[in-house]
């Protein structure tokens, strides 16, 4: 599943797993919304869901922000919502701003499926 011409998600299921959202490119201005729409409809069909960010090649405060909005819309939804893998520069903007203690962030994709228990 392709969001934008420079962002990419791919979507990964494995049974008794929560859903992998694999994004490459930038995150920023122009892909978030499309992400953002994106990854909705995701949640609505898989509440449990990983993001794994390790090829975000940028991100800026669109990017944060929808972020911390599909976060948000997760637990409205009485779903879940981490993060894997985000590269140092976006872990060091999550950390500055406050996010990490709001959003779930977890070096590896096999640190985050941990945390939702057994498979």
């Amino acid at each position: 599943m392709s969001t934008d011409a420079n962002l990419r998600l791919d979507v990964r299921e494995e049974a008794g797993r929560p859903t992998l959202a694999v994004i490459t490119g930038p995150l920023d201005l122009h892909t978030a919304p499309s992400l953002h729409r994106q990854v909705t409809l995701i949640l609505h069909q898989s509440p449990s869901l990983i993001l794994v960010l390790t090829g975000v090649t940028y991100c800026d405060s669109s990017g944060l922000n929808t972020l911390l909005r599909l976060h948000l819309h997760a637990q409205d939804s009485g779903g879940r919502l981490t993060v894997a893998g985000p590269p140092a520069q976006l872990v060091r903007m999550l950390t500055v701003t406050g996010m990490d203690t709001v959003l779930p962030v977890y070096g590896t994709v096999a640190e985050s499926q941990e945390t939702y228990g057994p498979s």
